[in-house]
């Protein structure tokens, strides 16, 4: 075996691109100002691997198979970092760096904890750990150095036969034409999400983030969102369950499933208006809805239910729309508060504020929700009607 220790001033580089067919990577936060690499090679492996700086970037390239063989880059913290990963499959992991992280690969694990920044994946399986997460503005990625332009010219090829074996292993239902399609749909309303999940099989556990936006797409797999705050949520998947806790909506949230359950507990001081619908299946609730009698695109055989739990910020309540085609829905309200609530400078939750009742004066909470489902009402109309009465 042939050890590799490799040092770079951390001022020489401000990019890292790793490319190789497959592997193990950690990337580590240290102090100091020294970039440092290290790995465990046959002599025949360590001939192909060509680290080093190019450009604004330390390219790490191995163009043959590496099997186990496990590299540990440790990058200083106190800078901000572009990492681009893209592997046939590979094992990555990233620990307490602050960073722009895109990760493309065929098959693996990755591992995201305690780091700031932006994070991005697409695979065609792999399962997904993102933990203590921050996003935080990053640098863009720089421009590649004209000697990589120049090799993607000469070897058109190269890259692709890499992929071959892989889709061919997972299966039509997950091959290329299918995940181009399905990934098409990853930056919906034209948002720059900090984190943007797309996974055609893997289970995703996403614990303790903070995000303004958050995008997943699945074809096949679990997923669950515990903790954190996330302004803006935007999950479809296709098969598998959805499992929500404890996670402070602060802003619009789109949970949808085609086949699965999905599991939404909130913290109790969270506020937003619900609108809930299955379409073969059965929801059930601990916050007060009511069923409408004009049902919408998600409910054709199934029912839809609304309502309202808590109370607004700064008078903006976030709208949370969950539905799943076939599969049952349960919403729950927790008896702890979260530890993200949104709050003044005085460092008091804002209250909504003041609402007039209506001239038709619905004394209960029953009679507004009856009043809703009876159609003599708006929804708009019930949410202002019910911060009234608790008020």
């Amino acid at each position: 075996m042939t050890k590799v220790e490799q040092t770079w001033s951390a001022e020489a580089f401000d990019a890292v691109g790793i490319r190789a067919r497959d592997g193990k990577f950690t990337i580590q936060g240290i102090d100091g100002d020294q970039v440092k690499l290290e790995g465990d090679f046959e002599e025949r492996l360590f001939r192909n691997l060509r680290p080093g700086p190019v450009g604004r970037w330390l390219q790490i390239y191995s163009s043959g198979h590496i099997g186990d063989t496990q590299f540990t880059l440790q990058l200083p913290k106190y800078k901000a970092w572009v990492v681009d990963l893209f592997s046939g499959r590979a094992q990555f992991k990233a620990d307490n760096i602050q960073a722009r992280l895109h990760l493309m690969l065929g098959k693996g694990e990755i591992q995201v904890e305690n780091c700031r920044g932006v994070f991005s994946a697409a695979s065609g399986n792999a399962n997904i750990l993102l933990k203590h997460f921050i996003e935080a503005e990053m640098p863009e990625m720089p421009s590649l150095p004209k000697e990589e332009r120049q090799v993607k010219q000469e070897e058109p090829e190269s890259w692709p036969d890499w992929w071959e074996d892989f889709w061919t292993q997972m299966g039509g239902e997950f091959g290329e034409k299918f995940l181009r399609r399905f990934f098409g749909q990853a930056r919906a309303g034209g948002q720059n999400p900090g984190v943007n999940l797309q996974i055609g099989k893997g289970d995703l556990q996403l614990e303790d983030i903070e995000a303004g936006a958050c995008i997943v797409r699945s074809a096949r797999g679990d997923a669950k969102l515990k903790r954190g705050r996330v302004a803006n949520l935007d999950m479809n998947i296709i098969r598998g369950d959805i499992e929500c806790e404890s996670c402070m909506p602060a802003g619009d949230w789109a949970i949808r499933v085609n086949h699965g359950d999905i599991r939404l507990s909130l913290p109790s001081d969270a506020g937003a208006r619900l609108d809930v619908a299955t379409r073969h299946g059965d929801i059930q609730s601990n916050t007060p809805l009511v069923r409408v009698t004009r049902q919408g695109p998600e409910a054709w055989h199934g029912g839809r239910m609304v309502g309202t739990m808590g109370a607004s910020i700064e008078g903006k309540v976030p709208e949370i729309h969950v539905s799943t085609l076939r599969g049952d829905i349960k919403i729950e309200t927790q008896p702890t508060a979260s530890q993200h609530h949104e709050k003044s400078e005085a460092g008091k939750v804002l209250s909504p504020p003041p609402v007039a009742k209506s001239a038709d004066s619905y004394a209960t909470q029953l009679a507004v929700l009856t009043a809703l489902s009876e159609g003599r009402i708006s929804v708009d109309e019930a949410e202002r009607l019910l911060r009234g009465l608790n008020s």
